[in-house]
């Protein structure tokens, strides 16, 4: 079973919070201990090991692409390197082979990447919409949760990081062939015998001799024996035959070229990008749905009860369930007040008869616009004790209480609602003063 780090418990556990009916446990002691429910629900086939199942297909993947990637550069090479009865090879042909299409799509990467780097990324970015699309098209044929598919896929890609995942898998693709290439030219170098040539129509003579000069100034560094002026005029194809010094110059020069100019700096460039990426997506700056998660279980108070005498212990320190709950009911001011009914369907109750304003949140469009404003005066939103919040109500507080610091959370029926302390969890939650319909006389 593959172990799941705690940020990416933490991703799947909001996905599923905020998509699902999934909720972590309000009686963990801690983060870590709520997010071991991941762990052994559903009980066939747990979010957390369809999760980790994920995990290793992509490894999986990323293994297949590097085997294929093997393949093509051990295919490549044979072909490049076939020689007539006259057993000669054209150096430079092998070397477009190996290395032309390799510097070709370095310099379309680069621009990419500046490009990329010069704007900044908008939604969810090509590839992880391309992801979530065949997501869906194919998660009725496996037995994995699309649910947790989609949360493997907001973590594994996100949008301001994907960018060097897939050049990490890039250049690690591009490696493999490059090194597969260089142990095929090696094993090829080492069981035949062949003349090294060039040839061309509109090129000098002059032009080859500069391009090999330029490209022997790298391994020159290692002390190579490279090929000179004389064995790069002496192997013009028309000429017949070829030394022993010669050919072993060019086969420095062509094993050395490959893998200093092509083999290294793709391994260079694999290990930094996998680096950035690995940084940049354990730096993601959490969600507010992980942010709400996290916070649930950071700002939870003891809640110890114990049973006192108030005579002679008048003051108690009690937690914020206990002192939301203890306020009883509100003042008479308050029907001055702003107040709004949350999802109501009946007539407002008696003890609003006196109020100024009242206005409904049941519309999606009513709710948006009043999350839309804010006010830091205090504003009173009375929902049904008999209905039970779900989770779009938990979002609805939990972004209301940022634009209004002064709501108040108030039950209507308090002594024969069915779901008090529901409500009362719910405004712990959201961070927002509950209170029953009572006014203080």
């Amino acid at each position: 079973m593959t172990f799941l780090m705690p940020r990416a418990k933490l991703a799947l556990a909001a996905w599923l919070e905020t998509h699902t009916d999934f909720r972590l446990s309000t009686h963990a002691e801690n983060l870590p201990s709520a997010l071991d429910k991941l762990d052994n629900y559903p009980l066939e086939n747990s979010y957390a090991a369809q999760f980790g199942q994920l995990i290793r297909h992509f490894h999986r993947a990323v293994l297949i692409l590097l085997v294929v990637s093997f393949v093509l550069g051990f295919l490549a090479v044979p072909s490049a390197f076939a020689t007539s009865e006259s057993n000669q090879v054209n150096i430079f042909w092998l070397l477009i082979v190996m290395l032309g299409f390799h510097c070709l799509n370095l310099l379309i990467w680069s621009i990419t990447l500046v490009a990329t780097m010069k704007r900044r990324p908008a939604g969810q970015g090509f590839l992880l919409n391309s992801l979530l699309f065949l997501n869906k098209k194919i998660a009725k044929h496996t037995n994995i949760d699309h649910h947790v598919s989609d949360a493997f896929l907001q973590w594994q890609c996100p949008s301001h990081s994907n960018t060097w995942l897939v050049s990490g898998v890039s250049h690690t693709a591009w490696c493999g062939y490059l090194f597969a290439g260089w142990l095929m030219t090696l094993l090829l170098l080492l069981t035949n015998q062949v003349d090294f040539v060039w040839e061309t129509t509109l090129l000098s003579d002059q032009a080859f001799l500069q391009l090999t000069q330029s490209l022997s100034v790298v391994p020159q560094w290692f002390g190579l024996a490279l090929p000179n002026k004389l064995d790069v005029l002496a192997s013009r194809v028309d000429l017949v035959s070829q030394s022993a010094s010669t050919r072993q110059h060019w086969a420095n020069f062509l094993l050395a070229s490959i893998f200093l100019y092509g083999v290294l700096p793709r391994l260079f460039l694999a290990i930094v990008c996998g680096l950035i990426y690995r940084w940049r997506r354990a730096t993601l700056p959490l969600t507010t749905a992980e942010r709400i998660i996290q916070s649930r279980y950071q700002q939870k108070e003891t809640q110890t009860r114990h049973i006192i005498d108030e005579q002679t212990q008048p003051h108690l320190t009690v937690s914020l369930t206990d002192s939301t709950h203890q306020q009883g009911a509100i003042f008479p001011a308050a029907l001055s007040g702003d107040w709004k009914l949350f999802e109501w369907s009946d007539a407002a109750p008696v003890e609003l008869s006196q109020v100024s304003s009242v206005a409904t949140l049941n519309s999606r469009d009513e709710q948006a616009q009043f999350l839309g404003s804010s006010s830091p005066s205090p504003v009173y939103v009375l929902v049904n004790g008999a209905q039970s919040p779900d989770r779009g109500t938990r979002r609805f507080f939990t972004a209301a209480s940022k634009s209004y610091p002064a709501l108040m959370l108030v039950v209507a029926d308090a002594e024969s609602a069915a779901f008090m302390e529901d409500w009362q969890r719910l405004a712990n939650e959201a961070q927002v003063t509950f209170s029953p319909l009572l006014i203080k006389e």
